[in-house]
């Protein structure tokens, strides 16, 4: 095969879903072509046709839909020999839309895996990950499965040992190839005890375990943090360079697509609008829809978002000409006529095309909506809020009898917070899942009061407030919450949704009539207000849209007329279209209404867009606070430096070599880490002075002292490695008492790779350290885990012992390596200068 010859294509698929309303033309005519080797991004809005599209290319839609025509060619030479005569072959290629089922099955987990978008769905809880790894192994790679008989039944039930072995070698190879840490140990855990990065990382495993050719991932980031995010994309590209693969990379998120495609399709209504390389997607879009896309991305740049006006349209009924004419700002007569043809753009031996009439159209006039711009602040001087000290412990106890003995601990969801929030302004409160941002903001608003401190509302203590006071207060104080159709009641339209805050609260509005007149003349104002046609009063929430939805929650908010409103991740389950028209609109309405927005958010490049101060939290805990710019510019804590760095930047050519991919998940808040709760994860982590190591080393060694306190290390795992080294038969029921004796040279061998991932023992950078490593590898040789904690108590960090405070400057950060006053003397015995700063050199 030719280097650019396709190793899937696609000609003219079209995907139909016969429903009561009609033909939804989910995909209709679409081209496509995945090369040896790359990644091919396909982009587009929900709705328009991108993961039916993927599906549809392994044969996996099913009823109602269908495969209305057209072909889907997978070059597959090994396959093609195994099912040569069939008339689905043809050379060394595959037409999958003509394939029967059995043959599907072949290819499905063998040449073609694919990446579903959320792990907890898409994992068998009630299987551990190692057997639903080994499924795909045994069905693709070992034998194959079998036809149902009684005969096969009790071969699959007496298999092999040698076959089961070979498939348990393979499990742990791949668990540990896509970096989850212990395989032998984890592999007998079930989903519910991994992580949300964790169980991504178990289904790329699954979807790599037979070396496929194709490898599709359908939104594989959508649900993880920023952080999680970047780990993710790391592995699938270093996966991808290892194993040689083609990725089919799906997703709504355009700076994942600059950072990962080599080719970009870009997808509206069923439709192929745009194709061609990721530079000349992003720096010359040639269809107004790409560049409308790339014009609601929020950046630094831009004072006001453009968003896209109005919503994908219903595939039912399709009308000629160019399905985005009705949403164009530079549509004409012809755009509404006949088949839209694809035009060549930029240079003769690029392949970028896009079906659209114009060659080239004016920009000059797109963006000038009037309105309030995110440079133009609000805020005043006055403080509106303050927090001090504030903590929300959730008791674990099941029943009165826990509660007494007291035998669990409580979760630390937020564990002191101090906060100010000034009048006017809009504070971004950020960081990871299970930092406690959401809790932070329900507690903030006693919506779930919190167990400790105090919360000052214009004021008042909320907490010294009786029942009947504090939701008198309540109308000046809402939430928009984070889901708006889980928040919204289903059985109650959008009138009735917004008239009901009023009747809670005995609001009468001012004006003429009966006061269920003027209630409902309130509601259709709030809807204008918040952008929505008075003639959606009677629809349900089912019959919105995401973005008309979450337009519902936000005047639902404003009912009650409030000063203050806390935005818990308002735009997170949004395409960015409706993502730009929601920011904007929370933009004029603090304009308009006087607002002061706390807006809980993971997307960093929204808070830098909205906010004018932003604190950061971690773990229960504000890490860092500072004014946006600043933050950005120079952010101070270690947590905040990674958080920054793992922002997908929209620029296929902005150099992200240095990016700081932040290994692990949150610590459990039941049992937060001594000291500076970041220390675990963290890169810059302060060593001893009387231990000479670069950070790399350091961090390495820490994390080591890590899970021996955590007990993490999987040792009988290590003695059966090690002891497969040498041509030792291990018995696969051995228990974890029967006393496997191994060479101590290939235990600590195996302990190396799978702690270091390099020989730290050999390592010369280690230096006068190194036996105290070694003194560790010999207690766990012995099963003695107190010993290898007394052999690592001389790697102790200031950062275990002490709790940094956050201060109270302009930009405080609570970290060992920030001191806001420079001439303060440090404890010698810190590791930091008389200064209060420390060398950020790396030795």
């Amino acid at each position: 095969m030719a280097v650019t010859d396709p190793v899937l294509s696609t000609t003219d698929l079209r995907t139909y879903f016969d429903t009561e309303r009609g033909t939804v033309k989910a995909v209709d005519g679409v081209d496509i072509e995945l090369r040896e080797g790359e990644t091919l991004g396909l982009v587009g809005e929900s709705g328009s046709g991108k993961s039916v599209t993927a599906l549809s290319t392994m044969g996996l839609i099913d009823d109602p839909g269908r495969i209305a025509g057209g072909e889907v060619h997978l070059y597959d030479p090994e396959l093609a020999e195994r099912f040569g005569g069939e008339p689905f072959v043809r050379g060394d290629r595959l037409d999958l839309t003509a394939a029967p089922e059995s043959a599907l099955r072949a290819v499905r987990g063998g040449a073609m895996s694919v990446i579903f978008q959320d792990p907890m769905t898409s994992l068998n809880p009630a299987v551990t990950v190692g057997e639903q790894v080994a499924e795909s192994l045994r069905l693709h790679r070992h034998g194959g499965k079998r036809r149902d008989t009684w005969l096969n039944a009790i071969r699959e039930t007496v298999r092999s040992s040698g076959d089961e072995a070979a498939v348990r070698e393979d499990t742990y190879e791949i668990l540990d190839q896509v970096g989850i840490p212990d395989p032998e140990s984890r592999a007998d855990e079930y989903p519910h005890e991994f992580s949300g990065g964790m169980r991504q990382r178990v289904l790329i495993a699954i979807a790599l375990a037979c070396r496929p050719r194709v490898l599709i991932a359908d939104e594989p980031t959508t649900a993880l943090d920023v952080t999680i995010q970047a780990q993710i994309l790391d592995l699938i590209d270093d996966l991808q360079d290892e194993l040689g693969m083609s990725v089919l990379f799906i997703t709504h998120d355009l700076g994942v697509v600059a950072e990962t495609c080599d080719r970009v399709a870009v997808m509206y209504a069923g439709e192929i609008v745009e194709e061609g390389p990721v530079e000349e997607i992003f720096g010359d879009p040639s269809h107004p829809y790409t560049y409308t896309l790339l014009e609601s991305i929020p950046t630094a740049e831009v004072d006001r978002l453009t968003p896209i006006e109005g919503n994908v349209p219903d595939l039912v009924d399709m009308p000629d000409g160019c399905h985005f004419a009705p949403r164009c700002p530079w549509a004409v007569e012809d755009c509404w006529q006949g088949e839209i043809p694809y035009l060549q753009h930029g240079p003769n031996d690029v392949d970028h095309r896009s079906k659209c009439i114009f060659e080239e159209f004016d920009t000059d006039e797109y963006g000038t909506e009037a309105g309030v711009a995110a440079s133009a602040s609000t805020r005043t001087g006055e403080r509106l809020l303050s927090v001090e000290g504030m903590r929300k412990y959730y008791d674990q106890s099941e029943g009165w009898l826990d509660g007494l003995l007291g035998d669990e601990p409580p979760v630390r969801a937020v564990d002191g917070v101090d906060l100010e929030v000034f009048e006017g302004e809009t504070l971004g409160l950020v960081g990871e899942s299970g930092c406690g941002k959401s809790t932070a903001g329900r507690a903030v608003l006693h919506l779930d009061p919190p167990t400790d401190g105090r919360v000052v509302f214009a004021g008042d203590d909320l907490g010294a407030l009786s029942r009947g006071e504090l939701r008198e207060r309540r109308t000046d104080m809402q939430m928009i919450f984070q889901d708006p159709l889980s928040s919204l009641d289903p059985r109650m339209t959008v009138g009735a949704t917004l008239v009901e805050p009023l009747k809670i609260h005995d609001i009468e509005p001012d004006g003429e009539g009966s006061l269920r007149r003027r209630r409902r003349q309130r509601a259709v104002e709030l809807m204008e207000a918040v952008g929505l046609d008075p003639s959606q009063y009677d629809r349900y929430p089912h019959e919105l849209s995401g973005g008309q939805r979450q337009r519902v929650g936000i005047a639902r908010a404003l009912a009650v007329d409030p000063e203050f409103i806390v935005a818990d991740e308002p735009v997170s389950a949004l395409d960015v279209s409706v993502q730009a028209q929601i920011i904007n609109l929370l933009e004029d309405l603090q304009e308009e209404f006087g607002l002061t927005y706390v807006f809980i958010a993971h997307d960093l490049s929204v808070v830098r867009h909205i906010a004018d101060r932003v604190a950061v939290m971690y773990l229960g805990e504000v890490v860092e606070v500072a004014e946006t710019d600043e933050l950005f510019a120079d952010p101070r804590h270690p947590y905040t430096k990674a958080l920054l760095s793992a922002v997908p930047v929209p620029d296929p050519t902005a150099d992200t070599d240095d990016r700081t991919i932040l290994k692990g998940d949150v610590p459990d808040p039941v049992d937060p880490p001594s000291g500076c709760h970041f220390h675990t994860r963290c890169q810059e982590v302060i060593p001893p002075d009387d231990v000479d190591l670069d950070r790399e080393t350091y961090r390495a060694v820490m994390d080591f002292r890590q899970r021996v306190a955590d007990r993490s290390i999987d040792l009988d795992g290590v003695r059966e490695a090690a002891a497969r080294r040498e041509g030792t038969a291990v018995d696969a029921d051995a228990g974890p008492d029967d006393g496997l004796t191994v060479d101590r040279d290939r235990f600590d061998a195996v302990l190396d790779e799978r702690l270091f991932e390099d020989d730290l023992g050999a390592d010369p950078d280690l230096g006068a350290a190194a036996s105290a490593v070694a003194a560790a590898y010999d207690a766990l040789a012995d099963g003695d885990w107190r010993g290898a904690e007394t052999a690592l108590e001389r790697f102790e960090s200031v950062c275990e012992r002490e709790d940094p405070l956050l201060g109270t400057g302009s930009h405080p950060a609570a970290c060992h390596r920030v001191d806001e006053t420079p001439a303060a003397t440090v404890d010698a015995g810190d590791g930091a200068r008389a200064d209060g700063g420390r060398s950020d050199d790396p030795k």
